[in-house]
């Protein structure tokens, strides 16, 4: 049981052993929403910045908020969870930024990707640029 818990932990260690805390600082936006154009900005100084737009390209959504990071995790407080919702159907959704929420960086191939979906691989932002 324990070989086969290894083999399966394994790409996890590897794949985020090559990522510093200067690599995780910059701007994200997910990859393959339809819905909404959402950047996530990290900052070195404990802050991040969203800005969200609807498909039409209004904005919808503009806050900084506060960030923790223990090794690779984040905690995200006051987060908007866009899980690319139709924000002109539903306007009313963004207001919805009273939770916190925890992730962590990794590296699939050459970008650096955060996930917040409910499932695995899903709802990614990759780091866009510093």
């Amino acid at each position: 049981m324990k070989t086969v818990i290894s083999l399966i932990l394994l790409p996890l260690l590897f794949s985020c052993q090559n990522i510093s805390d200067e690599d995780i600082y910059g701007k994200y936006s997910p990859i393959l929403y339809r819905n909404t154009y959402d950047t996530l900005t990290i900052h070195k100084n404990g802050i991040y910045n969203r800005v969200i737009y609807n498909k039409k390209g209004e904005k919808r959504l503009d806050y900084r908020s506060k960030y923790k990071l223990k090794d690779l995790s984040i905690k995200f407080s006051e987060y908007y969870l866009n899980l690319d919702k139709d924000l002109i159907s539903f306007p009313e959704d963004v207001k919805d930024v009273d939770m916190a929420y925890t992730t962590y960086f990794e590296r699939k191939y050459k970008n650096i990707v955060l996930c917040f979906g409910y499932y695995e691989g899903e709802n990614c932002y990759k780091k866009i640029e510093k």
